[in-house]
């Protein structure tokens, strides 16, 4: 067979010798943002701004998250950009332990967040939801409700933040990167 011929039987595959390895590979580059973006973890809630709790109560607010990597997804808490526990290193403010929940071939990650008694340094603080998975990142910021939150006025109760379940569909306060 001459030079020619054998070019032309080669068609596309032959032009392009990497091409076979890039298919195979699913290099991530040349994949589609679409395929990437579903593999990427989605926080649940908070979606909305919460109630301000009264101040001096117990409050907890939830973060829930589901991904498709169930022993690879972290789920933390940021305050003003640093963890938890180095904002708070008296324990006013602490995180919950990480509850998993097996759904179909995602898992559902919830984080609690735990005001020991509620107070302006609290409601003035950047509370960020931080889910990591080998997919991406995704963060949501609590944003208080735009009232103050109120002074005590009864004895000391526990509050909590509504769960939203994922049918639900408010308002989004998300940043994302690709970190």
């Amino acid at each position: 067979m001459d030079p020619a011929t054998a070019r032309r039987r080669l068609g596309v595959m032959g032009a392009v010798p990497w091409l076979p390895l890039v298919l195979l590979c699913g290099c991530s580059h040349f994949q589609s943002s679409d395929a990437a973006s579903s593999l990427r973890p989605e926080i649940i809630t908070p979606r909305k701004p919460v109630k301000s709790p009264t101040l001096g109560k117990r409050f907890s607010v939830s973060c829930q998250a589901q991904s498709p990597f169930p022993r690879m997804t972290l789920i933390y808490w940021l305050a003003n950009g640093s963890f938890v526990e180095d904002q708070y290193p008296d324990g006013a403010v602490s995180k919950g332990d990480v509850v998993r929940e097996p759904r179909g071939t995602k898992v559902l990650l919830t984080r609690e967040l735990h005001f020991r008694s509620f107070s302006w340094r609290d409601w003035s603080t950047s509370f960020l939801c931080m889910v990591r998975n080998p997919a991406g990142l995704e963060k949501v910021l609590v944003r208080w409700d735009p009232e103050r939150p109120a002074q005590i006025s009864e004895p000391q109760q526990e509050t909590r933040q509504d769960v939203q379940t994922p049918e639900s569909t408010p308002t989004v306060d998300r940043t994302e990167s690709t970190d």
